[in-house]
């Protein structure tokens, strides 16, 4: 029986799902946004790019799984990577210092 692409421990599979979990999240926190905006008149966050910080909460799940559940470092290592990086951006773009 074969394990299936996510019972890999590569890098690939941790930088993809590092990649596509974030988006998947973004994409329901948006929508959540847009509902509550529009049938209670109040926004899930008070800055529209908060969303996008939140949506790398959905990371901390693979890679307590990989790195601790399956033992699979690099995996875990890969998501850890690409969340470390697109948190690094996000502080380039968004900070504001006062």
């Amino acid at each position: 029986m074969n394990p299936g692409i996510l019972k890999k421990d590569s890098w690939l599979v941790g930088i993809i799902i590092g990649i596509c979990l974030p988006i998947t999240v973004f994409i329901i926190l948006f929508l959540m946004d847009m509902l509550l905006k529009k049938y209670a008149g109040i926004n899930l966050t008070s800055r529209f790019d908060y969303l996008y910080l939140l949506s790398f909460i959905g990371n901390l799940f693979p890679i307590r799984h990989y790195l601790v559940k399956l033992k699979f470092e690099k995996s875990g290592l890969g998501v850890l990577l690409v969340t470390l990086a697109c948190i690094i951006i996000y502080f380039y773009l968004f900070f504001e210092p006062k």
